[in-house]
């Protein structure tokens, strides 16, 4: 909108431009012609000499017009450009919030059934649905990690991740695959504002779900081509250090993927 005001502004002072110099060299001619007639010494210019005088004029205007349509052709492309731009922009965000929704679409259909036994034999039905999954996974992590052994922290974390995929492959597998298109469309995009988008994506994660991510980078032999782009995007920003297995887990990661976080930063 503001190209094309600015567009109609330019040529209308084109025009303006044009005018005022016929009407001054007019004027110029017109009143020069009275004083010198005074005295006699343009006496021939009424019999043709003024008419002839705009003849150079005529050429001028005749340039000016022509660099016009030069003008207004360059604007036209430029509007052109500028719209294809934006049609870019507008498909890469259709795209991206596409993704975005089959991605929460996968998470909403997350389902953990459990059997909980009173003491008379009997039993119900525990169930845990969508991002509450991810509560329960952690939980689960947790426990498998106190009860796990190993020579040292980190053997300790990738056993007890491998024990945590083993059981939940089918749900976790989908969920990493979805989320991880989601941030390369992002990555690969010539989108301007890449960080804008993925800030949309990663606003969406619970902190429980950036527990199972984190330990899914560090602990997971797939989690590779993910770490790249959570140091990109700076994925664990928002990352709650204390819901970690050990606060230390952090420098498992590098610290371009904690963005500002503080209290993960510290720990480097």
């Amino acid at each position: 909108m503001k190209n094309g005001v600015g567009s109609g502004w330019l040529i209308f002072g084109i025009i303006f431009l044009i005018v005022c110099v016929y009407a001054g060299y007019y004027i110029f001619l017109y009143v020069g012609y009275e004083f010198a007639a005074s005295d006699g010494s343009l006496a021939g210019v009424r019999s043709g000499t003024f008419g002839d005088a705009f003849g150079a004029l005529n050429a001028l205007f005749s340039g000016l017009a022509f660099s016009g349509v030069l003008i207004t052709i360059i604007l036209q492309r430029k509007d052109i450009r500028e719209g294809q731009q934006e049609f870019a922009r507008q498909k890469t965000e259709d795209q991206f919030y596409s993704l975005l929704r089959f991605q929460q679409d996968v998470v909403s259909k997350f389902d953990l059934q459990k059997t909980i036994t009173n003491e008379r034999g009997g039993g119900r039905q525990l169930v845990t649905v969508g991002r509450d999954c991810f509560k329960a996974w952690v939980k689960m992590l947790r426990e498998m990690y106190v009860d796990s052994e190993g020579v040292d922290t980190s053997q300790r974390i990738k056993a007890s991740y491998r024990d945590l995929w083993r059981k939940h492959q089918g749900d976790l597998g989908l969920y990493y695959r979805s989320l991880y298109s989601v941030f390369r469309y992002v990555s690969e995009s010539d989108y301007a504002e890449k960080k804008k988008l993925a800030n949309v994506a990663r606003s969406l994660l619970s902190d429980f779900e950036l527990v199972i991510l984190f330990y899914n980078c560090v602990a997971s032999s797939g989690g590779e081509r993910f770490k790249a782009y959570a140091c990109e995007f700076a994925l664990f920003d928002n990352l709650d250090v204390g819901l970690l297995l050990n606060m230390d887990d952090v420098v498992m990661l590098d610290k371009e993927a904690f963005g500002d976080n503080q209290e993960a930063l510290s720990a480097f």
